[in-house]
């Protein structure tokens, strides 16, 4: 999908984010909505389709090393990182994981937009 075509709030957080509520004023961006929001940007083609397929725990840790680390939420009010054994990552991790496991994108593209 190319990005003037794409609601991310509904392909991206209301399909993928158990963390979402749909904002009053401003959207509060997790660092995997900018990076897939500016691989949109930059031409990628990003499939919005859910799988039930497990994210490997070599793909969680690269993503955490390479992009949550920057992230806005990732000291004190990320859930997923504070409390991992029991929570849930954002959706544009989720999505981000399955994207680099299929070889849509690879970490080079995270790193060089982030």
């Amino acid at each position: 999908m190319a990005m003037e075509e794409v609601d991310l709030e509904k392909e991206l957080c209301l399909r993928f984010c158990s963390y979402y509520k749909p904002p009053k004023d401003n959207i509060l961006a997790c660092m995997g909505y900018t990076v897939i929001k500016k691989l949109l940007q930059k031409g990628n083609r990003i499939p919005f389709r859910k799988t039930e397929r497990k994210i490997s725990f070599d793909t969680e840790k690269l993503l955490i090393e390479n992009m949550c680390i920057v992230c806005p939420f990732y000291k004190e009010d990320c859930d997923f990182i504070q409390r991992k054994e029991e929570s849930l990552p954002c959706g544009g991790f989720i999505l981000l994981c399955h994207l680099l496991e299929e070889n849509f994108i690879t970490i080079d593209n995270i790193k060089d937009i982030r």
